[in-house]
């Protein structure tokens, strides 16, 4: 029993050590994005797939540079999918998925991901329901909407974000009464 919770330890140190080792790459891909453009930072993303093709925060980096750098979106969707698929209890993918849809005005496709991303470890409440917020309102069903925003307010602790939610909730509220 002794030699198979010590070879278990070892192994949970050697994947350990494997997270640490993909991490820093990931970090250096999106400095590289930022920096010097999508390209280098693509190709070393890319190597990575094939040392852990499986890995959620490689194919959520991918998103984020084929989202915001390579403006390639189906692979940023893709990418931010298969984060999701793989990990989904990690909650970064959910909010830049959702992101992704809405501003292509899939505004039903957005709010299931923000709504599913409640779920997500360290889930960011507040911008997942708010974001879920706007759709609706994008929808123009805005007591639902108000009722998302008003969520996104319990889970805010930040005066400016409060700020922000409560002007969008009036804002809201004047876009019923015109209807």
């Amino acid at each position: 029993m002794i030699i198979e919770n010590s070879t278990s330890a070892k192994a949970g140190a050697t994947q350990m050590e494997k997270i640490n080792w993909m991490e820093e790459y990931l970090e250096e891909g999106l400095r590289l994005a930022a920096d010097e453009g999508h390209e280098p930072a693509l190709k070393l993303l890319e190597k990575l797939l094939y040392e852990e093709p499986g890995y959620a925060r490689l194919h959520h980096a991918l998103g984020i540079v084929y989202f915001y750098y390579a403006d390639k979106l189906e692979l940023a969707e893709k990418h931010f999918r298969l984060a999701i698929r793989f990990d989904s209890r990690f909650a970064e993918p959910y909010w830049y998925l959702g992101k992704l849809l809405s501003d292509d005005e899939r505004l039903d496709e957005a709010i299931d991901v923000y709504k599913n991303g409640m779920n997500a470890k360290r889930a960011r409440k507040a911008e997942l329901l708010n974001e879920a917020g706007r759709a609706y309102e994008l929808k123009k069903k805005f007591k639902t909407a108000i009722r998302h925003y008003k969520k996104a307010l319990g889970y805010s602790a930040e005066l400016w974000n409060c700020l922000v939610i409560e002007q969008s909730i009036k804002r809201c509220k004047r876009k019923q009464k015109q209807q």
